[in-house]
C-alpha cells in the first residue's frame, strides 16, 4: 500500500499566516489570544478570542470574489494557495487526479446569521443572491475547487472538533485507495459571531476571569484552567501519494502514517468516562502506522484547557500509551492557538510539521501549576528543542467522538 506524503503545508492563524510566520511564532511562544473584536463582547462574561487579525483576503483572491465568500472559506482558499506554493504543485499536476477535503464543524455559520438578519431587517429583496451557493458547509471545500481547477474528490467534512483531523486520516485513506494522486486536505473555521460566541460562553466552557489578562487564559493542564478560548483559521496540507510526489521531484515533509477514528455515542457534549474507545482511536492510529507507542518522540495533545477534558485525555493517553507515557513530552499549541473546532487538528497537524523541520516541540504556554490528575510529560512556558521524528496528534469532539494521527519525519 502505497504511502502518503505531505509536500507542502498553508496556515492563516492567530499567530501568523504561510508557514515562516507560523513556525517562528510557535518557537517563540506567542499568543495568538487577545480582546474580543469580531463581535460585541458586552453581553459576554469571556471577552476573548484568538482572532485572526489583519487577514487580506485580497491578497489571495481578487475582490469579487473576496466580497462574496464567507470569512472561512477565504480562510481555507487562503491556506490552499499557500500550501499548492509551498508543494509546487499546481504546474503539470494531473487536476482529475487532485481534489479536496477539508473539515469544518460551524462551517459558514457567521455567513447564515448576516444573510438571516438581512432577510428579517431588510426583506428577501437585499440578500445576496449567492447565499443559497454560500450559505452550505460544502462551499469551503467547492471554492478551493474552483479557484484552482482541481476536478478529484471535493468534499467539506463535518465531525466537530475532530473534523481537520479526519479530513487528514480520510484524506490518505482516499489516495491509498486509488481515487486520487494528491488532495488538498485540513481545516477550516469562522465560528466568532455574536451568537455561537454566545451559546458557547452560556456553557460556561469559556474562562471568564482572564479578560483582562487575554494572553494568559489558555492554560491546558493547568490547575487554574477555566476553559477554551474561541479561535479561528485555517490549515491545509497537500498529500500526495509516495509515487506520485517522487515522479514530480517534490521535496518531503512528513508522512501521514496512521490514523484511526472512534466514537463513545454517548453523548453530544462529553467523552464516555472510561476512555475505552478513546484509548481505542490512538490504538488504531499507532496499529496502522506499525508503530508502538515506545517509538513516539512528541504528542500533540487536543489539550483544551477546560475542566472535564484535560483529565479525561491524560487519563487516555496513560493507557494508551503505557509506559511510553512516563518519557514523552506532550503539549497543547491551542494554548498559542486558542480552539479552531473543525480546524484544530489540521492546525496542530501543521504545529507537528513545523517542529519536525525546525527541530522543535512547541510550548504549552501558561502552564504554571499543573493539574496533579494531569501528570503527563508536560512541556511548559518556552519550545524544546529535540528532534522529532515519529508524532501522536489526539482529538475528541462534540458528539463524543475520538480521532487521531501519526506523523513520521520522511526526508526525501
Amino acid at each position: 500500500m502505497s504511502r502518503v506524503v505531505i509536500t507542502g503545508v498553508g496556515c492563516v492563524t492567530p499567530i501568523g499566516t504561510g508557514m515562516v510566520a507560523f513556525t517562528e511564532s510557535l518557537r517563540n511562544g506567542v499568543s495568538g489570544i487577545g480582546p474580543l473584536t469580531q463581535c460585541d463582547p458586552g453581553p459576554h462574561q469571556c471577552r476573548i478570542a484568538a482572532e485572526v487579525r489583519d487577514f487580506d483576503p485580497l491578497r489571495f483572491m481578487d475582490l469579487r470574489e473576496a466580497r462574496a465568500l464567507p470569512r472561512v472559506a477565504q480562510f481555507a482558499v487562503a491556506a490552499g494557495r499557500l500550501a499548492l506554493e509551498d508543494a509546487g504543485l499546481r504546474a503539470g499536476a494531473d487536476q482529475t487526479r487532485t481534489g479536496v477535503l477539508v473539515g469544518t464543524s460551524s462551517g459558514p455559520i457567521a455567513y447564515s446569521f448576516e444573510q438571516q438578519s438581512i432577510f428579517l431587517e431588510r426583506g428577501a429583496r437585499r440578500m445576496h443572491p449567492s447565499a443559497p451557493a454560500f450559505a452550505h458547509n460544502g462551499v469551503i471545500a467547492s471554492e478551493c475547487a474552483i479557484q484552482f481547477g482541481l476536478r478529484g474528490p471535493v468534499l467539506t467534512l463535518s465531525s466537530a472538533c475532530t473534523s481537520g483531523t479526519d479530513a487528514i486520516g480520510l484524506g490518505r485513506t482516499i489516495i491509498q485507495a486509488g481515487l486520487a494522486d494528491a488532495l488538498l486536505v485540513g481545516g477550516a473555521e469562522a465560528p466568532i459571531t455574536p451568537s455561537l460566541f454566545a451559546a458557547f460562553d452560556r456553557l460556561g466552557m469559556m474562562p471568564r476571569h482572564y479578560n483582562e489578562f487575554p494572553e494568559a487564559a489558555s492554560r491546558p493542564f493547568d490547575l487554574d484552567r477555566e476553559g477554551l478560548v474561541l479561535g479561528e483559521g485555517a490549515a491545509i496540507l497537500v498529500l500526495e501519494s509516495e509515487e506520485h510526489a517522487r515522479m514530480r521531484g517534490a521535496r518531503f515533509l512528513a508522512e501521514v502514517g496512521g490514523y484511526g477514528a472512534t466514537c463513545d455515542a454517548f453523548s453530544h457534549f462529553h467523552q464516555k468516562e472510561s476512555g475505552d474507545d478513546a484509548v481505542r482511536a490512538v490504538e488504531l492510529a499507532l496499529g496502522s502506522a506499525g508503530v508502538g507507542a515506545e517509538a513516539l518522540d512528541y504528542v500533540s495533545a487536543h489539550g483544551t484547557g477546560t475542566r472535564e477534558n484535560d483529565p479525561f485525555e491524560t487519563r487516555v493517553l496513560r493507557r494508551a500509551l503505557g509506559d511510553a507515557a512516563r518519557r514523552v513530552p506532550v503539549s497543547s499549541s491551542k494554548s498559542q492557538l486558542g480552539h479552531s473546532l473543525g480546524a484544530a487538528g489540521a492546525m496542530e497537524a501543521a504545529a507537528i510539521v513545523a517542529g519536525m523541520l525546525g527541530g522543535f516541540a512547541p510550548p504549552t504556554l501558561n502552564l504554571d501549576n499543573a493539574d496533579p490528575e494531569c501528570d503527563l510529560v508536560h512541556i511548559s512556558g518556552q519550545a524544546r528543542q529535540c528532534q522529532i521524528r515519529l508524532a501522536l496528534s489526539t482529538s475528541f469532539g462534540f458528539g463524543s467522538r475520538n480521532a487521531a494521527l501519526v506523523l513520521r519525519r520522511m526526508d526525501g
